[in-house]
């Protein structure tokens, strides 16, 4: 029975009462609650361990009586000092020990230490376990990554940390479940029960009902073939015991070899809206995959760039229409460091402007905390700028504040533009104008995955500590350039922090000039792609 308990140990947890999956910054406060907690279980468990050793002596002591009575027992009952020590020991001994086990005072130690942290700790949020549980899928439907060594602590051949439980899969299979994404919801359930069939307890009756459970859910969903696979598997434990499963099996098999396909996984159909059937979808996960990469151009060039600086900026051109570049080495790591710092006590879950809409609002497609800051903040800030000026020669009086981020467990942020459409509201904006130009500064490295998608281009940029990548929004004539359209692809492995600098079109005429005519009709094919 232990790994029930330890299930509903794990289903509590995903109930309790911040946000914390969408910042790997934010987990760092869940890893000091955890250690915190398993000192004072750790506290508990050498208490009970030390009544418990003090208990074993007695009991120790009062076999070794039994032993030496056992080969005579009217002998040894005949000495009186032996019949004494019985009657005392039943008259007065037991209740001594059952009154120290009544009293026993390390569980309510432990209870009461475990009330107190509650007060200051910080505990994840259903909406933080339902945010891994969709972390976790988004990572194995982007990457298409194995179930089977996703749990296991790999991820794309590499093995990162332990392996799952079969309690682990089965909890993030039943929220799946639970959120109506069955086709996820049944790999995950398989592989919980492969991983208890493994147990050493496997063969147990409290195992196999578990299975039978299970068996449940495959049917309600329509997975007859597995749920098939774990009646075998019972029957072939408990043969006799199990007589009622013939009458499942049989009905099993005949839908099997009907044919018939029904059950929720049948019956939720996506809507014809859905953004992630769309082929621009498709296409941004084949990117993060990098199954799509640009066409090889002769053009594209790496060059030594700006003349207001001693030391030239080393520039990547990476496309050149729409202009894509990436300028290496531009910040020190120092100040990658210093800006992160800055950032990690004023994060809070990002926000998008929604179509249409005047004020932003978190939303799932985007997963990652962040927060703004006026450049003159800080001096790592007021360099930062400094380098935007000089790589883009616009005028960075024009710029929004800087947004610094920082990307949680499968942090990602689904293909958008930067740059406003016609039906925006700038009433409340100060600059009034769109954003010409966008530049992300790698504050870290990504050790897997957390790539900077164009899926029209196609194009994957991969995040590199201090390093600038930049880009026009925006045509000549100030059109919206549709194939600027961006992603931040899940991050599979590591933190991912970035800076985010917008160019507002203000002022920057001198140094790129509007256009008389417009220029657009070459990115219009991609504003309604799908």
């Amino acid at each position: 029975m232990k790994y029930l308990s330890i299930l509903a140990f794990v289903l509590h947890l995903a109930i309790s009462s911040a946000e914390y999956f969408s910042s790997t910054s934010s987990l760092e406060q869940l890893l000091r609650t955890e250690v915190i907690l398993l000192s004072e279980l750790q506290n508990y468990v050498n208490e009970i361990k030390e009544h418990a050793e003090i208990l074993q002596s007695e009991i120790d002591a009062i076999k070794a009586e039994h032993l030496s009575a056992s080969d005579s027992i009217e002998g040894y009952l005949n000495n009186p000092v032996n019949a004494f020590r019985l009657i005392k020991r039943l008259h007065s001994d037991w209740e001594t020990f059952e009154s120290n086990v009544e009293n026993e005072a390390s569980r309510i130690n432990y209870l009461e230490a475990i009330a107190g942290h509650r007060e200051n700790l910080s505990y994840p949020t259903r909406e933080d376990f339902v945010g891994t549980a969709l972390a976790l899928t988004r990572l194995q439907q982007t990457y298409q990554l194995d179930v089977a060594e996703l749990a296991s602590g790999m991820l794309n051949g590499v093995k990162y940390g332990a392996p799952m439980s079969w309690q682990d899969c089965f909890v993030l299979g039943q929220h799946l479940y639970q959120l109506r994404d069955y086709n996820s919801t049944v790999p995950w359930l398989q592989q919980s029960m492969q991983l208890l069939a493994q147990q050493n307890y496997a063969e147990e009756s409290a195992s196999l009902d578990f299975m039978e459970a299970v068996v449940s859910y495959h049917q309600a969903m329509g997975d007859y073939q597995n749920a098939l696979n774990l009646v075998n598997h019972v029957l072939s434990v408990q043969p006799e015991q199990r007589l009622h499963l013939l009458e499942t099996r049989f009905q099993l098999e005949q839908l099997i070899t009907d044919g018939v396909k029904r059950g929720l996984m049948h019956e939720v159909i996506r809507s014809p809206g859905d953004y992630h059937a769309s082929r621009e979808y498709q296409l941004y996960q084949q990117v993060c995959r990098e199954e799509l990469t640009p066409t090889p151009s002769v053009q594209l060039r790496c060059r030594l760039h700006g003349r207001s600086t001693y030391v030239p900026y080393k520039l990547e051109e990476l496309h050149l229409d729409p202009y894509v570049v990436q300028v290496h080495g531009v910040i020190s790591t120092k100040d990658t460091i210093e800006l992160q710092n800055l950032a990690r006590p004023a994060l809070q879950r990002s926000q998008v402007y929604t179509l249409g809409g005047s004020d932003p609002t978190s939303a799932n497609f985007r997963t990652s905390k962040g927060s703004s800051f006026p450049y003159e903040m800080h001096p790592a800030m007021q360099r930062l700028k400094q380098h935007m000026s000089f790589i883009s020669q616009l005028d960075m009086n024009s710029a929004e504040l800087l947004q610094i981020a920082n990307y949680g467990i499968g942090g990602h942020y689904e293909p958008h533009m930067d740059s406003f459409d016609e039906s925006h509201d700038y009433t409340p904006d100060v600059d009034s104008t769109n954003r010409l130009a966008t530049g992300i500064v790698y504050l870290s490295d990504v050790e897997a995955g957390g790539g900077t998608a164009f899926p029209f281009l196609p194009l994957l940029v991969t995040p590199e500590r201090g390093s600038l990548l930049f880009w026009y929004n925006l045509h000549p004539s100030g059109d919206q350039d549709y194939r600027t359209k961006h992603a931040g692809c899940p991050v599979l492995h590591g933190s991912k922090w970035i800076a985010n600098v917008w160019i507002r079109l203000k002022n920057q005429d001198l140094v790129r000039p509007c256009n008389l005519e417009r220029n657009h009709e070459i990115s219009l094919p991609y504003k309604d792609y799908n």
